[in-house]
């Protein structure tokens, strides 16, 4: 399994954009070839939204991500954002065979 993980800080103006555009991109990225969960997550307090997206394999990844590409482009991140976007790429670590 991969992992795409996306930490977004929005600005208190932009919350309620933040999280549907997190929405499209989930309901965009499930029906792709290779993923198995796409989720939108929020911190308790709203400060940080995370979209995390699981996939087959690193390959799946890099075939998939294009088409998600566009819709990603379309964010005005600089002006939605307190920060830069954290990324985390995450490679499953298989448990030790029995």
């Amino acid at each position: 399994m991969f992992t795409q993980v996306v930490v977004h800080r929005p600005k208190d103006e932009f919350r309620g954009e933040t999280v549907a555009f997190l929405q499209r991109v989930t309901e965009a990225a499930r029906v792709l070839p290779g993923v198995v969960e796409a989720v939108v997550w929020a911190e308790g307090d709203g400060e940080r939204f995370v979209l995390t997206t699981t996939w087959e394999s690193p390959a799946t990844f890099a075939a998939g991500e294009d088409a998600l590409f566009d819709l990603l482009q379309s964010v005005p991140y600089d002006e939605w954002m307190r920060e830069p976007l954290d990324v985390l790429l995450l490679d499953e670590i298989p448990p030790p065979a029995a």
